[in-house]
């Protein structure tokens, strides 16, 4: 549904099998926001060196016509801002794609993102003792009492947890039940200024999702070169063991010292 924008972006090809190249899932989305060509080379790059298979997803408006129908049909003074509609129509026609492409599970990833070295490792562990009827695993997050969180049970990972309020969506992951109970519930655009991720939060309140998170997480927001100041403010303080971004550079400026020699 999202293919018809006319933006040309990379489709990383198939690396391995899904547990090892795709993190343990079927498929692996990376959302670009255009017009940050850093993020885009950064993160190409990344996935290239840790050999990680994905299709980047441009951030995507809705049509003219659809969006002006929707905000007509909208009363009161709690109407969606611009950008909260745009972010929560590229995800849930991401979900979308997910759910006609028969995927059983996807991970979903910004174009921001830092990651543990050995992701691959960790993610396949976290797939190995995550329970089987998961809804929703958030291995990134911006909740502040994942940690405190029981563990779904005495042998799980010590780093998985029950969720809590994980909140944020820059790296989280979605099984096939997960994905039908979420486009049951959410609506294709915002009916009211509630940010999508505040919405899916609600539906795991109300006991409609089964919700994991890892703490510490192991995906984090990393600000890009050029991002502005407030980008770079919400990149938070979640800090990550070994940065598979810190390593990039380490590894590029190694391969420009040998070219140079």
């Amino acid at each position: 549904p999202y293919r018809d924008t006319g933006i040309r972006l990379p489709v990383l090809p198939n690396y391995g099998s899904p547990e090892t190249a795709r993190l343990g899932c079927d498929h692996v989305y990376v959302i670009h926001k255009v017009g940050h060509p850093d993020r885009l080379a950064r993160m190409v790059r990344l996935l290239q060196l840790l050999r990680i298979s994905a299709e980047f997803v441009p951030v995507m408006q809705p049509p003219e016509t659809q969006l002006q129908a929707h905000m007509s049909s909208l009363h009161g003074t709690d109407v969606p801002s611009l950008e909260n509609i745009i972010e929560w129509h590229t995800r849930h026609r991401i979900y979308r794609d997910m759910a006609e492409q028969g995927y059983r599970s996807a991970l979903i990833l910004d174009d921001s993102v830092d990651m543990e070295l050995n992701i691959k490792t960790i993610m396949r562990a976290i797939h190995r003792h995550i329970p089987a009827d998961w809804d929703m695993l958030f291995p990134g997050h911006c909740g502040a009492f994942e940690g405190i969180q029981p563990r779904p049970s005495p042998d799980a990972l010590p780093s998985l947890r029950l969720a809590n309020m994980p909140i944020c969506l820059h790296a989280h992951a979605i099984s096939r039940k997960g994905l039908m109970r979420l486009l049951h519930s959410l609506p294709p655009l915002p009916t009211s200024n509630e940010i999508i991720g505040m919405a899916i939060m609600r539906l795991k309140e109300q006991g409609l999702l089964k919700m994991y998170s890892v703490d510490t997480p192991v995906f984090a927001p990393r600000p890009a070169e050029h991002d502005s100041h407030e980008e770079r403010h919400l990149a938070g303080n979640k800090k990550l063991g070994i940065s598979a971004v810190d390593h990039l550079a380490l590894w590029q400026g190694q391969n420009k010292q040998e070219h140079r020699n």
